[in-house]
């Protein structure tokens, strides 16, 4: 017998009825389920043959429980970033003169985060939809570890981009006197806020102000839905709070003066 999926809906959800229930976001597969205040939550990767064929209702997940006590049975799912910044690498190669400004634009995996409905609600769990390999970025003393992203960025916006994916615009704008040869953008997620438009999933513009040599860029968040993305609303708040203005390598690591790249570990 086979159980199944629904498409995943961002918003408010009951576990009411039916009592267990199991929700696709591209290949990850979260089922719900509700006991006596008790909300139980299971994931699982699904593998293109399993995406076609389906899974039996009775397979096996690795399930975690959590009790609520607000005997409340509503959970909110919500779309959210990685926990940790992303890279990106670039191809074709492409330069940014002293004085211009060039923006692209990046595809997330998204994360499904599951929330207690309720204000300041706790959050049950964090899924992401996609297994990401991690990465170094930075000076050695100092190298942030990074997901590494499958594909590099583009010139141009998606339309209809796939639900589990979130669509990052960056605006690169190169304040050095000197040109800047763009291989690879490593873009910090923390701050970013999600807005919808229709299926597709947008995240905050970010502003990257390229200084030059060995100088870490500035960065900075645009507030407001994205100009490519007119209509979206917004669905999901920063995952982290605070100034969303910083500073940090963007483009070149420490190793690519010394001609070693990132590297995984």
């Amino acid at each position: 017998m086979f159980m199944q999926n629904e498409a995943i809906e961002w918003g408010v959800r009951s576990t009411g009825a039916p009592t267990r229930s199991r929700l696709q976001c591209g290949h990850l597969l979260v089922e719900l389920s509700r006991g006596p205040d008790e909300i139980c939550l299971a994931s699982k990767c699904l593998s293109d043959e399993e995406i076609r064929e389906g899974i039996p209702a009775e397979a096996p997940v690795q399930w975690t429980n959590w009790t609520v006590c607000t005997g409340s049975h509503d959970v909110r799912l919500l779309p959210g970033l990685p926990d940790l910044p992303v890279l990106a690498r670039q191809d074709p190669v492409f330069e940014v003169p002293p004085g211009g400004e060039e923006k692209v634009f990046v595809s997330i995996p998204v994360t499904v985060f599951v929330q207690v409905n309720e204000r300041g609600g706790e959050i049950l769990a964090e899924f992401p939809t996609a297994a990401l390999p991690k990465v170094k970025f930075g000076e050695p003393d100092k190298a942030e570890p990074c997901f590494l992203l499958a594909d590099p960025p583009r010139k141009a916006a998606l339309r209809d981009l796939d639900g589990a994916m979130v669509q990052a615009p960056i605006l690169i704008r190169n304040d050095s006197r000197e040109v800047l040869r763009v291989t690879q953008i490593c873009l910090r997620v923390a701050h970013l806020s999600i807005y919808r438009a229709g299926k597709s999933l947008w995240a905050s513009e970010t502003l990257v102000r390229y200084q030059g040599g060995e100088n870490p860029s500035r960065i900075s968040v645009k507030s407001g839905v994205p100009a490519e993305a007119g209509g979206a609303a917004l669905i999901a708040g920063p995952r982290a709070g605070g100034p969303a203005t910083l500073v940090g390598r963007t483009f070149r690591s420490f190793r690519q003066w010394t001609r070693s790249a990132a590297h995984c570990f």
